[in-house]
């Protein structure tokens, strides 16, 4: 009898164990810097300007779900520049983006709407993407971004 609630007590234990290792996950700056945003085409017309963007999954992490936004930023002056809470969201993301996996984006910055152009940083769009890795939860939750030309 002792015997059989030894071994419950300890199926248990190791049962416990499993599921809390199971479930953590544990992810780096050196991961969130394999996920890279790169400019593929810029186009402009007189209406704004659309860009192409490859999304990659250089982690070795589901991106679960995301949020990619472009951004003028606003000149402070001739050198410096600050956010601007005036974003555009890119078309054609998607969910559970898979390690190695590639994803085109696009977005069309108006001209229409957003202000004098000689105050904002046309030339030197920002680009976010506010994500999560393997779970949907504020311990999983990240963000990266930057410049999206690169010089």
């Amino acid at each position: 009898m002792k015997t059989k609630y030894l071994s419950l007590i300890l199926l248990t234990f190791i049962l416990m164990a499993g599921c809390v290792k199971a479930n953590k996950v544990a992810f780096s700056t050196n991961d969130l810097n394999k996920i890279k945003l790169e400019l593929v085409k810029k186009q402009t017309s007189k209406e704004g300007i659309s860009y192409s963007i490859n999304l990659l999954n250089g982690s070795d992490f589901v991106i679960k779900q995301n949020n990619v936004f472009v951004s003028f930023p606003i000149k402070t002056s001739q050198t410096a520049y600050k956010g601007n809470e005036y974003k555009v969201e890119t078309n054609g993301n998607k969910i559970d983006i898979k390690p190695g996996e590639k994803v085109i984006l696009n977005v069309f910055m108006p001209f229409e709407g957003i202000g004098e152009k000689p105050l904002l940083g046309i030339d030197n769009p920002s680009i976010q993407l506010i994500g999560y890795l393997e779970n949907v939860d504020n311990k999983h939750k990240f963000s990266i971004g930057g410049d999206l030309i690169k010089k």
